[in-house]
């Protein structure tokens, strides 16, 4: 894990380098929440329908907040086609091969199956706006959209998410020569194709917007499993989100929880500790009968964990560093990886399973972001790794600004 380890030294350094600037004041520097954009990944499924994040404050916002955040992920998977054996006989077969050999099993005979074929590339750009304001003093609305465009990832539009610079850093860093194939199948390209096991199918092209939708959430503040004392703070979160795409429409509804806790380190300096956990049903209501299936799961949970070190320099504006966990439990069931007989294009030969075999796999990135905040308005940029490689994307990063109104 010598990329996480380098992600992780980096946050270090940055958290505890120390700016030239003196602050005269003595009164110890208090920042009770974690300042983040949304670090939602761009994964080519996710897309189709609302996700929870972490939200950790530790009291309803006091002024009428807008937040914007401005993603872009890179995502990459050849053509696979995946048949599922019906019967369990046929299954056992199918068990007793790796997944990417099990077709041997079933060359040249026919059987019961359902299937479903997938192929991502391009670069995702994520567009996300909050509007978060106080109902009473524990009570507060947050309201807000999401819409993804599909492009090809070239400069000068997009730099470190681009298929360009991630080859060049492959072939020159780490990685090694065309890891992925993408070099086979050429770079710059754009287009998301799925057919679900049911025969729906979509097709993105570049340039295409899609996948929007709208969100609420409502945050309650219960003083009785707070600690104003230890600085420690709870809320909860109930969640509604509208998914508005032709190929998704349909209700989704969420509860979480956010624990944060403050330490005061000096006058200059705070450092906060944030949890999160949360599950989401999808598709609570569909408004359509033929929407697509993203993922057997109907339930979705995730977990993440913040650390923050926050500076405050002579002229009060502040310095934040943060890093983010976040863990999101399979889009499929996971047994099923056990059976599956995956078709692979003819030219893919390195990652072609990625398509298939993450919907089996919980997803898990880290978000290193640096934030500033200036007479109330705040500017959020931050990069976003994948380290186990599953392709969610693999690079991600973003910007967010967030105002009082």
């Amino acid at each position: 894990m010598k990329q996480l380890s380098l992600f992780l030294s980096l946050f270090l350094f940055v958290s505890l380098f120390s700016f030239s600037q003196e602050n005269t004041s003595s009164e110890p520097f208090i920042k009770e929440n974690i300042t983040k954009p949304s670090i939602l990944s761009t994964h080519t499924f996710g897309v189709y329908f609302s996700r929870l994040q972490g939200y950790f404050n530790s009291k309803p916002l006091k002024n009428k907040t807008l937040s914007l955040s401005l993603e872009s992920g890179n995502v990459w998977s050849p053509g696979i086609k995946v048949y599922i054996p019906k019967s369990e006989a046929d299954r056992a077969i199918a068990r007793t091969y790796n997944w990417d050999q099990a077709h041997r099993g079933f060359d040249g005979r026919s059987y019961e199956k359902d299937s479903f074929s997938t192929k991502n590339d391009g670069v995702i750009k994520g567009l996300r706006g909050n509007l978060n304001f106080k109902l009473a003093e524990k009570h507060e609305l947050q309201i807000g959209f999401r819409a993804f465009l599909l492009t090809k990832g070239k400069a000068p539009f997009t730099l470190l998410t681009g298929d360009q610079f991630i080859e060049s850093f492959h072939s020159n860093i780490a990685g090694g020569e065309d890891p992925f194939d993408r070099k086979v199948f050429g770079l710059e390209q754009a287009g998301i194709e799925y057919t679900d096991r049911n025969g729906n199918s979509l097709k993105v092209d570049n340039g295409n917007l899609f996948a929007t939708g709208l969100e609420t959430a409502y945050y309650y503040y219960p003083e009785s499993l707070s600690n104003k004392n230890k600085r420690f703070y709870v809320n909860f979160g109930a969640h509604l989100g509208i998914n508005l795409s032709s190929s998704n429409s349909s209700l989704d509804f969420g509860l979480s929880g956010n624990a944060l806790k403050t330490f005061v380190i000096n006058d200059r300096s705070n450092f906060n500790v944030g949890t999160s956990l949360g599950v989401l049903k999808k598709a609570l209501a569909d408004f359509k009968s033929d929407n697509l299936e993203f993922g057997t799961n109907n339930f979705i949970a995730n977990s993440e964990t913040a650390l923050e070190y926050s500076l405050r320099t002579k002229s009060a504006n502040v310095h934040s560093f943060g890093v983010i966990f976040y863990i999101q439990t399979s889009l499929n069931k996971k047994e099923e990886l056990e059976y599956i007989v995956p078709i692979r294009d003819p030219l893919a030969f390195n990652s072609w399973g990625h398509g298939a075999t993450n919907l089996y796999k919980n997803n898990d990135y880290w978000s290193l972001i640096y934030s500033y905040t200036k007479k109330g308005v705040t500017l959020s940029f931050y990069l976003q790794q994948d380290f186990t490689v599953i392709n969610i994307p693999d690079v991600q990063t973003g910007f967010g600004v967030q105002f009082g109104l």
